[in-house]
């Protein structure tokens, strides 16, 4: 201890002074604050390091609980839900972390709902009293299948022979029926199926309904042309002289094969199915010349075939790849309201192509078959002694405004609209032989290319109004110019048209569309 003694009074004030000095000295004052910083920026960064590896397991443990609940909740898994999600935890490490499965389902959808919690071990805040950090994840997908309506139009004209096109659209136009009514899918979905050339044919029942007026019944030999009447739409009275043909037994008499009604331009300004109550009958002709394949042997010798379509050695003809008739024939008419792939797949593997390309009535009987004012018919052809609709979708079509429902046009072709033209007479004795490329005079214009695709738009844009909510799925199939841009005027948005050229590109466009459809949503 230092003494302050009597003899030395100077020594306070020393003391107070290097007090003082030493108050004002500023030496390594800037060491103290740096290192006070470094601390800082140190614990700034620790604690960053901590919150990103955090992340980083939230993220991990996040994309395994979508990705699983994605797989469980598809309508095609056929494994339990809590399965499925358990299965991708136990695969990632991670199985510890879930915390809850739970599975929702019915008839038409299945909802799958999954939480998992981890926490992560902190390393630097620590420091601050956190030693872990919450990692929460939760998702839920659901995969819903509603009443959907679909208007499946195919283009069977002529020009689909060419390069193969017919060919490569039946298996693709198949797997589209495949996909749609896949699983859960085929007890809500519906397809009105809908070839088309020169006309379209609602077959016998509908023609009979909507007031269709088939031409006279008269007697016609096989060598001109007629047809055993037993698959003809009309019989002769029993009293009256048939014509003859090659079975001794039937009685020939003029084509009538075919349903199609000579329907008008006031028709395509609605939505609705032909509504005059009177509709002629479209006559049994062509205007281009058939077409025909020459089927050729080991040998490069062509093969001749009979009338039963099975090889002859002689006495044949070359096989026509066409049916005779600008109006498809009854059995390449409109199937409606069908969840039966089989028999959908059968008429697809059995349409015949026709002459022709009139895309404006295919496209108005895709959205009168789509609209509520319709169901009346379909109740009808329900019934057990018609038996042309499944009865569960009696109640076909469904309102435009039904949130439960969803709509689908989706037409293909390989050619632009062309000119209606008729025979001047409905009967004339060569309309079942000779095409009218070749008879001039006696052919007549109905309607103009340009009022037909007038027509065709109209459709186009009665089925895009909001109100009917009918989305439209366009393919242009090796139909390059005009008929592509026929096809991008009618679909809903560019995204739904598909340009395609050859068989991959083809059966690409109609499974996209046929995924879409079955669209997988993940809803939070």
């Amino acid at each position: 201890m230092t003494r302050i003694s009597p003899e030395n009074p100077e020594e306070p004030a020393l003391r107070r002074q290097r007090i003082s000095d030493f108050a004002r000295n500023e030496d390594g004052v800037i060491t103290i604050f740096t290192i006070f910083i470094m601390l800082m920026m140190l614990m700034v960064a620790g604690i960053g390091v901590d919150l990103m590896q955090n992340e980083m397991r939230r993220t991990a443990l996040q994309n395994t609980i979508d990705r699983a609940v994605l797989a469980a909740a598809d309508l095609d898994q056929t494994r339990p839900p809590t399965d499925v999600v358990e299965d991708y935890f136990d695969k990632t490490g991670l199985r510890e972390f879930l915390t809850d499965v739970r599975p929702n389902q019915g008839l038409n959808y299945r909802n799958v709902t999954a939480e998992a919690f981890m926490r992560t071990n902190t390393q630097f805040m620590g420091l601050l009293g956190v030693d872990t950090l919450p990692v929460p994840a939760f998702s839920q997908a659901v995969e819903e299948v509603p009443n959907v309506e679909i208007s499946l139009v195919l283009d069977i004209s002529g020009s689909m022979r060419f390069s193969n096109r017919m060919k490569n659209l039946r298996p693709a136009a198949k797997d589209f029926i495949d996909i749609v009514l896949m699983g859960p899918a085929a007890n809500t979905t519906s397809i009105n199926l809908i070839p088309y050339a020169g006309q379209t044919n609602p077959g016998p029942f509908m023609f009979s309904r909507l007031g269709g007026n088939r031409y006279d019944v008269v007697a016609m030999d096989e060598s001109d042309g007629g047809v055993d009447e037993r698959v003809n739409n009309t019989q002769l009275p029993a009293s009256e002289t048939a014509g003859t043909g090659t079975d001794s037994s039937a009685r020939y008499v003029y084509p009538n094969v075919s349903s199609c009604l000579e329907i008008d331009n006031s028709d395509f300004q609605d939505a609705r199915l032909p509504s005059d109550g009177y509709y002629e009958q479209t006559a049994h002709f062509m205007n281009w010349r058939i077409a025909s394949e020459i089927v050729r042997d080991a040998d490069g010798n062509p093969v001749l075939f009979d009338e039963n379509d099975e090889p002859v050695e002689s006495g044949g003809t070359t096989r026509f790849v066409m049916d005779w008739g600008w109006c498809p024939q009854d059995q390449t008419s409109i199937i409606y309201a069908s969840n039966n792939a089989t028999v959908l797949k059968n008429r697809i593997d059995s349409m015949r192509m026709h002459d022709g390309t009139g895309t404006h009535y295919a496209m108005k009987w895709a959205l009168a078959l789509l609209n509520p004012d319709s169901q009346p018919d379909f109740a009808q052809m329900a019934l057990p002694a018609n038996n042309l609709v499944p009865p569960q979708f009696s109640n076909r079509p469904m309102a435009y405004d039904d949130n439960e429902t969803v709509k689908y046009i989706v037409l293909m072709t390989d050619g632009q609209i062309t000119e209606q033209v008729r025979p001047k007479d409905t009967m004339h004795v060569l309309n079942p032989e000779v095409h009218l490329g070749d008879r001039s005079s006696d052919r007549k214009s109905t309607t103009s290319q340009s009022t037909n695709v007038s027509s065709f738009k109209k459709q186009c844009d009665l089925a895009k109004e909001a109100s009917r909510n009918v989305v439209i799925y366009t393919i242009a199939f090796e139909a390059p110019g005009t008929p592509e841009t026929q096809m991008k005027y009618c679909a809903s948005s560019d995204s739904h048209f598909f340009r395609a050229t050859g068989k991959e590109e083809i059966a690409a466009a109609f499974s996209t569309i046929a995924r879409q459809i079955n669209e997988l949503r993940l809803t939070q």
